[in-house]
């Protein structure tokens, strides 16, 4: 007699994918772990009693870890593959890739690998056809990892809602189910499954909320799984509302402008909403290959309360007139390495940092620094020096860190060494002119995608 819980878990799956019809093509993410070794098995189980679909696998190594263990991996899958006669596909990404793209793009490890792993999913997917739907092996305790996640990182309710068990081309037939319901199924189907090395690396946000938070949360809240999953589900409603009534109220004009009136007479929850839906639009219709991820919601959201009049969003710009706001394709020039010219108020990125120039205002001169405009923020020299109470003081003596200098018309206005910001004292001479208070913070990416 089949086992009650192995079939229970069989059925769960199920009951996603025949919810599809005949001739449906499933690509299943496999990497070799528990999560998806389980839902490729169940998978096949279910094939085996209706055939009404077609099955393939991807396997994609990163070039992360060590070699023999991530050709271990794709071994692994293929072999299991080959055994239950499932054709399968392994994408090798050249090892060093993915950390010179997150530098690039000023992204984290695990964000850059997961852009590499959705244009492998999406290529694959595509060369199957248009009825090809694609199978991620998240379970609930990713949903709730995921949603912890987010709240650290200031998500709104977009990125808050519950992860769907359908989006699009993404299935997520797990997601009713445990890690421990995958482990047992594991045990009583008796299919083995590889251990990534990286899942142990604390330097990893997902791995600490995992190794960390999650056992302390169960130990002194053992109710915060089911307390974290409504407020999700709540989060879903507030973001569906939010989306459909910002669609209603802006409307963007050629995918690239909007009335600046009937924008600022919006609440501002919409407001920000409009400049998320327009910054999409924009990079669907001129296909930029970007991450909506290195979308700054603060920045998003002090152009959104009418603080700045121009802003730098990573992939685009936002300019704001008395008529028209403005949302047009922007990358940062780099010049002598790297370099950034200020020319009105604004919010710009450099790099891994995030620069702010508004109008000078004294009590806030203590979070920044005073300069004049133009501004540029750029590599330091040798010869370059900036005065603090009086004394010079040369990038050399600030230790070998990366340096970043922000020159203006009267000189060195101040550097940027390892997140500390040393100014220098604005000479006499630039009390006649407009002033302007410039604040440098780190870069803080919100995400608001899905994890795959």
């Amino acid at each position: 007699m089949e086992n009650t819980r192995s079939s229970n878990f069989e059925n769960a799956v199920a009951a996603v994918v025949q919810s599809y019809p005949r001739g449906t093509v499933f690509l299943a993410a496999v990497s070799g772990g528990a999560d998806s070794m389980a839902m490729l098995a169940s998978i096949v189980a279910v094939k085996q009693k209706e055939s009404a679909f077609n099955l393939y696998c991807l396997h994609i190594e990163h070039g992360i870890r060590p070699a023999e263990e991530s050709r271990g991996d794709a071994d692994f899958v293929s072999n299991f593959c080959k055994e239950h006669g499932i054709p399968c596909s392994v994408v090798s990404v050249p090892p060093g890739k993915i950390a010179s793209y997150a530098k690039r793009k000023g992204l984290g490890i695990e964000a850059a690998a997961r852009f590499f792993r959705h244009r492998a999913l999406s290529r694959e997917a595509k060369k199957l056809g248009e009825r090809t739907r694609v199978l991620i092996a998240h379970t609930k305790d990713d949903m709730l990892e995921t949603a912890l996640m987010r709240i650290f990182r200031g998500a709104g309710p977009a990125g808050l809602a519950a992860m769907p068990v359908k989006r699009g081309r993404v299935l997520r037939p797990l997601l009713e189910m445990s890690r421990a319901d995958v482990l047992e199924y594991l045990a009583e189907k008796n299919i083995l499954w590889r251990e990534d090395s990286t899942n142990a690396d604390t330097n990893f946000l997902r791995n600490r909320i995992r190794h960390q938070l999650v056992p302390l949360l169960d130990n002194s809240f053992p109710a915060w799984k089911s307390g974290l999953a409504a407020m999700a589900e709540t989060q879903s409603l507030v973001a569906a509302f939010i989306r459909e009534e910002t669609a209603s109220r802006v409307r963007w004009e050629q995918q690239t402008a909007t009335d600046t009136e009937n924008f600022f007479a919006q609440p501002q929850i919409i407001r920000e909403e409009a400049l998320f839906q327009g910054i999409d639009l924009l990079l669907k219709t001129r296909r930029i290959p970007v991450l909506p991820r290195s979308i700054k919601r603060v920045n998003i959201r002090r152009f959104s309360a009418g603080i700045v009049t121009a802003a730098d969003l990573g992939p685009v710009r936002l300019i704001r007139n008395s008529q028209k706001m403005i949302l047009s394709p922007f990358s940062i020039p780099h010049e002598c390495g790297f370099s950034l010219l200020i020319k009105e108020p604004g919010l710009y990125n450099l790099k891994t940092i995030t620069i702010e120039a508004r109008p000078f205002s004294a009590q806030d001169e203590k979070n920044g620094f005073a300069a004049c405009l133009p501004l540029v923020f750029r590599r330091s020299f040798k010869d370059d020096f900036f005065l603090c109470a009086g004394k010079k003081i040369a990038p050399k003596d600030l230790g070998k860190r990366r340096i970043v200098s922000a020159v203006d018309s009267f000189g060195t206005a101040a550097f940027i060494h390892g997140g500390i910001l040393y100014r220098r004292d604005l000479p006499p001479e630039a009390c006649g002119n407009e002033l302007f208070l410039v604040t440098v913070t780190r870069a803080h990416n919100i995400v608001g995608g899905t994890d795959v």
